[in-house]
């Protein structure tokens, strides 16, 4: 019979591979998504990088603009991330550009994915976990920081 301590343990990892699991999604409009597929400190410097994909899974294109999270030629504008426990916010840092990926000129047809990253600036006294801000959309929490 296995002991307490074991069983615990073992209930810990299942907690843990549960809250990594958890949905890293929010919907940006019915049928379209956009997900944090990663969370991590670019080694050497104060930035973060979002690695997150938009998923097409409507009946129609759209347009990135259309969503509230980018412009063409600009780049992607109203994604934030916020560290509640510090009271602070951070959009993506911009040089003599977006330090992000273009957003398409073509529309994202139905089925298709746009796969994107974006880097930002915290310093690292914001530790994470952070939350995400798609545009307008309630923020994706606890996203945690590699």
């Amino acid at each position: 019979m296995p002991s307490l301590l074991v069983v615990a343990l073992s209930l810990i990892g299942v907690s843990a591979a549960f809250a990594q699991n958890a949905s890293m999604t929010v919907e940006l409009r019915p049928g379209i998504s956009a997900k944090v597929i990663d969370l991590k400190r670019v080694p050497g410097q104060e930035i973060v990088q979002l690695d997150y994909e938009v998923v097409n899974n409507s009946s129609t294109a759209v347009n990135l603009a259309e969503l509230g999270i980018g412009r063409v030629g600009y780049g992607l504008d109203e994604i934030t991330l916020y560290d509640f426990p510090n009271k602070i916010s951070f959009k993506i840092g911009v040089a003599s550009e977006c330090l992000c990926t273009q957003p398409p000129e073509a529309p994202l047809n139905s089925g298709e994915t746009f796969k994107a990253w974006a880097w930002f600036a915290p310093p690292a006294t914001s530790p994470g976990p952070f939350a995400v801000r798609f545009g307008s959309t309630l923020p994706i929490m606890d996203v945690p920081l590699q």
